[in-house]
């Protein structure tokens, strides 16, 4: 039988910008609210059309079926989490801006999941476009968070030097470029790569990358081998260039260093932060797991992993990271000027994670719309899953900023 995906408005329960995500990375993407709304039957699907309107607000919440090198599970933590719900939940229909709610102002970013949790109290909770509280949906790159965490870890624990070079871990890393890259500037994006500016383009950096990781079909060489060979465009240390690959690498060092596949020690960190529900990472055409864009969990687990951010619980090294503007590219470059004038705010990058300096503020981005705020200050975590028409969309990206930083300063102080 043909399944045919309609969306289904759900009530309010509980009553990059960098080289990927573009001021004009949605230019070329024509498509309307028609396009997102039409029906269609999961017949229609293929790795060509799958993360473009209306199929990926489905493709996103099934990704175990979609991944074209499939995924490995992650586990719900020992000891979850028992959240409750708040007695007087957030008011989405307070207004934002003149002549809008904050739940129009959901909608029209296609909108498919807002929490607000603190100290396991949800504050408000919303769900659309056919997700539930039981689905999983892709993080894209705000897995990259995660993976800086892990590694993070390591560091805490003695296990990795983030001084040393990737080649003093990695035996078939000696003589390439990267492998003579401080570990620092990988977790950095400071290593030298190209920028990923070309998912869009075939033949393109990003574009050739991500066959190798199982979003898009293509000719793969092999995920480790396409890492090693990989071009630099600067001298380590010299500019913060946005690239899946430093990423990946960081999850092969852990897998290196540990013994464990990263499914694994991703667990692990579900562990830590009392994860819920079960997720699951993307895999490559290597077998091994790509955590630059594949992880999936449920609206409430990412919640969880910023509040455990915000409560000042992950490692000393990744805080001590993101926090030291002295070592910040992102800044610096053209791309981190357009994002704080655009945004009004500077933004700071460490570690595979972002930070408002002026707010104390954490926070992780996805494509399409996968946001989560951690606020150093509340211990108040906001979390946002959308589904965008492109990677990156500057107007829809800045609504979701304006509307995190509204929901901290208003309970924050609370």
């Amino acid at each position: 039988m043909i399944s045919v995906i309609r969306l289904v408005r759900c009530t309010f329960l509980g009553g990059m910008i960098v080289a990927a995500f573009s001021l004009t990375a949605s230019a070329e993407v024509k498509v309307t609210l028609n396009d997102f709304y039409r029906p269609f039957s999961t017949s229609e699907i293929t790795p060509k059309n799958m993360q473009s309107w209306p199929y990926y607000r489905y493709v996103s919440m099934n990704w175990d079926e979609y991944g074209i090198y499939g995924t490995a599970s992650v586990r719900a933590a020992k000891n979850p989490a028992e959240l409750t719900v708040a007695d007087i939940p957030f008011d989405i229909q307070q207004d934002l801006r003149q002549g809008q709610t904050f739940a129009e102002s959901l909608t029209a970013t296609q909108t498919k999941g807002f929490l607000i949790l603190k100290d396991d109290i949800i504050l408000g909770e919303f769900y659309d476009n056919g997700f539930s509280r039981e689905q999983t949906q892709l993080l894209q790159s705000s897995s990259k968070t995660y993976a800086g965490i892990i590694a993070s870890k390591l560091i805490d624990s003695g296990k990795l030097d983030p001084n040393a070079t990737v080649e003093s871990y990695l035996e078939d890393f000696k003589g390439s470029k990267i492998g003579k890259v401080k570990i620092q500037y990988v977790l950095d994006m400071q290593s030298g790569l190209l920028p990923a500016i070309d998912y869009h383009v075939p033949g393109g950096e990003a574009f050739m990358f991500e066959a190798e990781q199982g979003l898009k079909l293509g000719e793969p060489i092999g995920h480790r081998k396409a890492i090693i060979s990989t071009k630099t465009q600067n001298e380590p240390g010299e500019v913060y260039n946005y690239n899946d690959k430093n990423t990946d690498l960081m999850a092969i060092l852990a897998a290196e260093i540990t013994g464990l596949p990263f499914n694994k020690l991703l667990s692990d960190l579900f562990n830590d932060f009392r994860a819920t529900s079960n997720g699951s990472i993307a895999l490559t055409v290597d077998g091994t797991a790509s955590p630059s864009y594949g992880i999936s969990c449920t609206l409430r687990d990412y919640a969880l992993f910023h509040q455990w951010i915000a409560q000042g619980k992950a490692p000393k090294s990744f805080y001590s990271s993101i926090k030291n503007l002295d070592k910040d590219l992102l800044s610096e470059s053209e791309t981190g000027k357009q994002l704080a004038a655009a945004l009004g705010t500077p933004v700071a990058y460490g570690s595979q994670g972002w930070y408002f300096p002026e707010h104390t503020i954490v926070y992780t981005a996805g494509s399409y719309g996968q946001y989560g705020f951690s606020d150093m200050e509340s211990g108040i975590s906001v979390v946002f899953m959308q589904d965008w028409e492109d990677n990156a969309v500057a107007e829809k990206l800045i609504d979701t900023v304006a509307r995190a930083l509204f929901v901290i300063e208003q309970l924050g102080s609370q």
